[in-house]
């Protein structure tokens, strides 16, 4: 009777385990519909209204933000609550943006404002050197970095994961040729290859179409840029991941049973199993391209000029264009908050990374 209940109790627990296993790998699952949420709010794009463009947006978004903020204290998880409150200016400024990028953007045109005018009822972030609400200017350079880091992001799965299953391989050619691809961007220096991609895109760009290069090509490109140089970092997880898992029982037991090959790979393994790394190293990703979004931005404006701006407003441009604040100690405001949101968003992303990445490793 007592080995009875033994045997009971013993899977009594594997079952919870799997339970909690199976519910740990759905929350990983859902953050991709959590960082992708700004694109909801290009349907006020249809009101005309700027009002409701902005109050509703604001209101969502904040709702989101309290609510993820109130499960991650209910559930002791300190750490993921400061990230969230740490990201919230890089997606509220994207969330606005989409919503009435038109509104905005009129308010980041130079001399559109009194200079330098410190922060006030009018200006709630004040205006900078050029003329333009410093407020607007964050709001616009917080989407398009966080739309870089999107794309960036998607570009760096949809190449990195081939890539690594063609690592894993049997056939030596496709597996020499995924290698030499991988060897090559991890060898070549990110920051150069996206700065040289982008330097030599953006003049030729700009110098055939007679004018600035202008967001809707500058932005999907620096994305691109930024995504295909950062393959090697998802093409490794899923080379080893995919390489312990061919030697796992389950994988044996499908083979044995008949399984398609093909079903075996993307569906037992690579959904089934990888698909948690996946979204963690994603949302590394993410904060990384922030911090060369930004690098690139200030690097182009100080070294490439009008023309190699990269023909869109980021946080890194903004900083580049009232350096002078920091050099002679003048209206600091002008630089305070560029440096705050881009400072808050790449640690906040980082933490949240680590948090689900310590997540993982407890589900193990």
């Amino acid at each position: 009777m007592t080995e009875f209940s033994g045997k009971n109790r013993r899977r009594s627990v594997r079952i919870d385990v799997q339970t909690i296993r199976e519910n740990r790998s759905r929350i990983l699952k859902s953050i991709p519909a959590i960082g992708f949420f700004p694109f909801v709010f290009l349907i006020f794009n249809l009101f005309d209204s700027n009002s409701i463009r902005i109050a509703i947006p604001l209101v969502l978004m904040l709702g989101l933000f309290f609510f993820l903020v109130g499960l991650s204290l209910y559930k002791r998880n300190f750490m993921l609550t400061l990230g969230i409150i740490l990201v919230v200016p890089m997606f509220l400024s994207a969330s606005l943006a989409i919503s009435n990028f038109a509104f905005f953007d009129q308010r980041t045109i130079m001399t559109a404002f009194p200079k330098s005018v410190s922060p006030s009822a009018d200006f709630l972030l004040g205006t900078d050197y050029e003329g333009r609400d410093i407020a607007s200017t964050l709001i616009v350079g917080g989407m398009n970095a966080y739309l870089v880091a999107a794309i960036a992001t998607m570009i760096a799965l949809i190449a990195g994961i081939p890539t690594g299953l063609l690592l894993t391989m049997k056939n030596v050619i496709a597996r020499n040729v995924a290698l030499v691809i991988t060897q090559f961007f991890e060898i070549v220096p990110q920051l150069f290859f996206v700065l040289i991609l982008l330097g030599v895109f953006n003049f030729w760009a700009a110098a055939s179409a007679g004018t600035r290069l202008v967001a809707a090509y500058a932005v999907p490109m620096a994305g691109f840029a930024i995504g295909i140089s950062s393959l090697p970092s998802v093409a490794r997880i899923i080379e080893s991941r995919v390489s312990q898992l061919k030697a796992k029982r389950f994988v044996v037991a499908l083979r044995s049973s008949n399984v398609g090959s093909a079903k075996i790979l993307f569906y037992n393994i690579l959904w089934k199993n990888c698909i948690s790394e996946i979204v963690v190293q994603a949302t590394f990703l993410f904060g990384a391209t922030i911090l060369i979004e930004s690098a690139l931005g200030y690097a182009f404006e100080i070294g490439f000029g009008e023309l190699g701006t990269g023909g869109y407003l980021s946080w890194g441009k903004i900083l580049a264009e009232g350096r002078r604040s920091l050099l002679f100690g003048e209206n600091l405001w002008i630089v305070l908050f560029p440096i705050l949101v881009t400072i808050m968003s790449i640690l906040g992303i980082n933490i949240i990374g680590d948090t689900l990445a310590k997540f993982l490793r407890s589900e193990a």
